[in-house]
């Protein structure tokens, strides 16, 4: 991983962190998303953490939880986006979340700890655990795959179709637009790559869109507000890559 000073003496700050309070405990450590995938941008992306630990109580959580927010450690990106799981109930989940904490902090991110699953779409749990096995990144700890194996693409395929329409809606940012490329990329190539990358090969490879596509890339570079791109424009892109999701499930 390429990552500024400030990001990588962060993450093992993160990680001496989880080891204070888990001990011999903390299975492992691993970058995912953008950080994973060498996507990261300063000023706009978030740094994507997941750990697994073994036989986590309430309490373990709930501390790291505090000890992990911005109050207590502050996050030089955008946020910090930190998935916990328990390494046994890691080793059965398919598509389900399944996480013990989920936690989002950071100067611009609204603060969030859920202390288990909450019941909302969970879309985003399955595709990260599968970009993390795919990388074969980490900061402490065995390879991702091992704890958790990338899954069969007829499994994995209705989750990322879900990930894409969730973005369907009246108003359809770049960040929707890049997804739903890095899905259409996913579809094609059976592997995850960043956004901006996703971007550029959709743009050559469905020309009728590349107007759309390329101001998204340009928006994603522009820091987390982007641009809008073209509401009409994104939502026929967004269908188009769900038929196209869609063809590849028959």
């Amino acid at each position: 991983m390429t990552l500024p000073d400030a990001e990588t003496t962060y993450l093992h700050a993160v990680t001496g962190r989880l080891r204070e309070l888990l001990g011999e405990r903390l299975t492992g450590v691993y970058p995912t998303g953008s950080v994973a995938l060498d996507g990261y941008r300063p000023g706009r992306s978030d740094l994507d953490l997941i750990a697994v630990g073994e036989r986590l109580t309430a309490a373990d959580v709930t501390a790291v939880a505090a000890a992990l927010s911005h109050e207590a450690l502050p996050c030089p990106a955008a946020g910090l986006e930190f998935v916990l799981y328990d390494r046994a109930e890691l080793a059965e989940l398919t598509t389900q979340d399944g996480f013990a904490l989920n936690l989002n902090t950071g100067r611009e991110l609204t603060p969030l700890a859920e202390f288990g699953p909450q019941g909302r779409p969970g879309f985003w749990y399955p595709i990260d655990r599968d970009i993390t096995a795919q990388q074969d990144r980490t900061l402490t700890g065995p390879p991702f795959a091992t704890l958790a194996p990338r899954l069969p693409h007829p499994l994995l395929q209705p989750v990322v179709a879900a990930s894409v329409a969730a973005n369907d809606g009246p108003e359809v940012r770049d960040d929707a637009v890049l997804n739903a490329c890095r899905a259409l990329h996913w579809r094609t190539t059976r592997r995850w790559v960043s956004k901006p990358e996703a971007g550029r090969a959709a743009a050559a490879a469905v020309p009728e869109f590349g107007p759309l596509i390329t101001t998204a890339v340009a928006g994603h570079g522009r820091g987390r507000t982007g641009l809008a791109p073209d509401a009409t424009a994104a939502r026929a892109f967004l269908r188009y890559v769900l038929h196209r999701l869609d063809d590849a499930a028959r």
